[in-house]
């Protein structure tokens, strides 16, 4: 097994499926309490309005961060960055793709939110709260 497969396998472990497989790792930040991995749209993964048009990037959307699961008794967030599409010439309108991260009214991957609700009854802010009374 090569190092990237090993480093695709780790990630996989870490973080959900449908973000590593439309993002790419840009950055770890390790911080006293938390950890952020930073991720950022493939640049082939151009909206379906703008297929077969030449395009160019026009910066980002509004990035969004996630929690996850901890790490090393720290909490652990992934934020994203989707790209921002234009049409080459076309200075009105931009475009970007839209992604099922998370549950609705939880900044929290899928997994995780499910966790927090389903097994433990609290909301994110609730959990940190309690996870720092334990950690902290």
């Amino acid at each position: 097994m090569t190092k990237e497969d090993l480093y695709k396998e780790l990630l996989s472990l870490v973080v959900p499926r449908e973000i590593t497989q439309d993002f790419e790792l840009k950055e770890i930040v390790e911080k006293t309490t938390m950890i952020t991995l930073y991720f950022e749209e493939l640049p082939d993964r151009r909206p379906k309005e703008l297929e077969g048009k030449e395009v160019v990037l026009d910066g980002f959307v509004n990035q969004i961060e996630l929690q996850t699961f901890p790490l090393k008794d720290k909490t652990v967030h992934i934020a994203v960055r989707r790209r921002r599409w234009k049409a080459k010439g076309d200075k009105s309108k931009s475009y970007s793709n839209s992604y099922d991260l998370h549950l609705e009214g939880m900044k929290t991957t899928k997994e995780f939110g499910a966790f927090l609700k389903e097994e433990l009854g609290l909301q994110p802010t609730e959990y940190n709260k309690l996870w720092e009374s334990l950690t902290g």
